[in-house]
């Protein structure tokens, strides 16, 4: 027994460990790892990268590299070597981004360089970097573009270019106000000369007392003069959801400093893929006597891919579009074994633009407009046809990054930048443009699809008209004024909302009376001891003089409509209705009878002879009556004609009340203007 024991022991727990070594194994997540070798006072450093995800029919897919060496200084180059200025600990990172690659770009993954007293050059006490002489006060910088879920390192760079000492501060704004979520979280900044960071507040305005609006800026440690506001600080905050601030202090004349900011891309900006977004910074020192702003414009890509296009306007709204323009900017690079020397760049018109002024805003490389006639030198030839445009680069040098002795890979890129008229007949549908572009004699790269949508634009509507019964011709008509919500000027299928409230008024009843209520049921009831079918009628009158009044409030919730085209519209829906009545009247009459039931041919039971009166109510005083609310519920089908997307219009409308005492159908004339 002891014996049988440690084996049902094993066999009971032999499907745990079974379920146990099925279970899955996490993923391990792609990382950018290197290698770090040490030469004499200098580190060499070599990439380890992960397998790409080859794009099918793109070609070979590549990594752009990017390299902090943890002291304020980067690199681009492939397989960079870089020299300390002094011992101490310093962690290196590798940001890797695959071209052509449609998997996420590998995480970095700091490693750490240990440098001694004996390695370090000395010799320069300067604790930032030497600035070049057309360095600029601020720059702004990202290693790549941004992509859903994907890092993106911002460098900041900032120069006194002054003969003083300077202290101050640096801002950067992000998460533009235009767009509905925020593309970006914050995850942190790599400070390498004493920046101090402020904590992140949400910005808001308030009115000062001076008329002004001030920038408050919750926990921000560098604040702004109360009563004199910066114009570059206003524009911005008015700009930008986000801000993150950093104090800098002894920024030495002709001195250089770094400073990198790392923010997530989220998810949400996969809606603004191909947009051109913003970012910005700005640097004031110490007493506001020096500032300095500068922007990025960068594109959001679905994978980076160094030939694409974007949109200034990913999502705009379609009112005043006479006075609008909308940019493009077509990038590419030369990925061939040899220098480009003729690029040509053909895009498609988006239909509802007028390319016939053309503005072209940048070039890179940078050449003028070819002249008419022959030319001999470098220029960009515009040609303007009816559904494309196409910009030739002519007679340039755009180096191949397989070409020998080309380490900067940014020396192989361009673009062209131009901006496009929007016209007032364009049709409020969503519309986009792709590029093709052509290296010399190489087959065409066909870019992403640059899509720009509308907004919806509310529209306020102004309606007023008239509602009779068909069927019931006793019915009194109603009169109403009322509000509809729509999208401003739709071409699509829309949803419509209203609200109208209506009053139907009836004075002086006539002389032989005006029928209130009127009933007619089939029933039994016992007569002489035994049960009988009858006719039960049931009639309301009201004689003299008086007034009959129904007021109503009519709320349509679900009313989908769609314009045939400019001039006519339809739609169906759902009305509810709340509805009071007013009785007063000189003298009320209520009567109950009872008819005999005749079997006609057919079997069935007409009215009969008069077997008696049920009940009989006369009054010679005034009556009144006040009756409701009552809720009724009536499908519709609507007619519009006229200016049928913004009006003004005529519609009419025919609505079937589903709880009325009688067979109803309400018939509605009515005008509509929208805003």
């Amino acid at each position: 027994m002891r014996k049988l024991f440690p084996k049902a022991l094993f066999l009971c727990l032999l499907p745990v460990f079974g379920l146990a070594q099925k279970q899955p194994v996490p993923k391990a997540e792609p990382s950018a790892d290197f290698t770090v070798q040490k030469q004499g006072n200098k580190y060499s450093y070599t990439p380890q990268t992960p397998p790409q995800n080859q794009i099918a029919g793109a070609p070979t897919a590549y990594y752009d590299y990017y390299w902090e060496f943890g002291d304020g200084t980067y690199s681009f180059d492939p397989k960079p070597t870089h020299q300390y200025n002094r011992p101490g600990a310093y962690e290196a990172q590798l940001w890797a981004t695959g071209k052509y690659d449609k998997g996420k770009s590998p995480k970095s993954r700091p490693k750490r360089n240990d440098v001694d007293q004996g390695s370090s050059l000395m010799a320069d006490n300067i604790p930032g970097l030497k600035a070049g002489p057309k360095e600029k006060t601020l720059s702004i910088r990202a290693i790549r573009n941004p992509r859903a879920e994907e890092e993106l390192v911002l460098i900041l760079t900032y120069t006194n270019t002054g003969t003083e000492i300077e202290n101050g501060a640096l801002h950067l704004f992000f998460n533009q106000k235009a767009y509905p979520k925020p593309h970006f979280n914050y995850l942190e900044s790599r400070k390498h000369f004493g920046e101090t960071e402020a904590g992140e507040g949400n910005i808001s305005y308030y009115p000062s007392q001076t008329g002004g609006f001030l920038a408050s800026v919750q926990d921000l440690a560098f604040s702004y003069a109360p009563l004199l506001p910066h114009q570059l600080e206003q524009k911005n905050l008015v700009l930008y959801d986000n801000q993150k601030s950093w104090s800098f202090s002894n920024l030495k004349p002709g001195e250089k400093r770094n400073l990198f900011v790392s923010l997530m891309a989220t998810p949400d900006i996969l809606a603004d893929t191909s947009a051109v977004i913003n970012m910005s910074a700005l640097y004031i020192n110490q007493d506001d006597s020096k500032t300095a702003q500068a922007t990025l414009e960068i594109e959001v890509l679905a994978s980076h891919d160094p030939n694409y296009i974007g949109v200034s306007e990913r999502r705009m709204h379609f009112r005043g579009l006479k006075n609008k323009n909308i940019t493009y900017n077509v990038h590419f690079q030369n990925n061939g074994e040899g220098p480009a020397s003729r690029i040509a760049v053909t895009v498609d018109i988006p239909p509802g633009t007028d390319a016939s002024q053309l503005k072209i805003l940048e070039t890179y490389p940078p050449v003028p407009v070819c002249p008419d006639g022959a030319s001999s030198s470098s220029c960009l030839d515009t040609t303007i046809g009816k559904k494309q445009l196409v910009f030739t680069f002519k007679d340039i040098y755009l180096p191949g990054t397989k070409q020998r002795n080309v380490d900067d890979r940014d020396s192989t890129k361009g673009w062209v930048k131009y901006q496009i008229n929007l016209t007032k007949k364009m049709e409020k549908y969503p519309f986009g443009t792709r590029a093709s572009i052509v290296f010399d004699k190489n087959p065409p790269i066909v870019t992403n699809k640059a899509k720009t949508g509308f907004r919806p634009g509310l529209s306020l509507g102004f309606m007023a008209g008239r509602s009779f019964d068909v069927r019931n011709d006793q019915a009194i008509p109603a009169n109403f004024i009322g509000l509809s919500i729509s999208p401003y000027k739709p071409y699509r299928a829309y949803w419509q909302m209203e609200f109208f409230p209506s009053i139907a008024t009836e004075k002086n009843f006539p002389d032989n009376g005006a029928v209130l209520f009127q009933s007619s049921r089939q029933t039994t009831v016992a007569v002489g001891g035994r049960r009988i079918e009858v006719i039960v009628d049931s009639i309301e009158t009201a004689f003299g003089n008086g007034k009959q009044q129904q007021i109503a409030f009519n709320f349509v919730p679900l009313h989908m409509r769609k314009n045939l085209n400019d001039f006519i519209g339809v739609g169906l829906g759902v009305q509810v209705t709340a509805n009071w009545e007013f009785l007063e009247a000189g003298f009320f009459q209520t009567r109950r009878d009872v008819y005999a039931c005749v079997r006609d041919n057919q079997g069935n039971c007409i009215k009969g002879d008069l077997i008696r009166n049920l009940s009989s109510s006369n009054g010679e005083e005034v009556f009144k009556r006040d009756t409701g609310p009552n809720f009724d519920f009536a499908p519709f089908a609507d007619l519009q004609i006229g200016m049928a997307r913004q009006g003004p219009a005529l519609g009419a409308r025919l609505s079937l009340p589903l709880s009325a005492p009688k067979p109803s159908l309400l018939a509605t004339a009515y005008a509509v203007f929208r805003l």
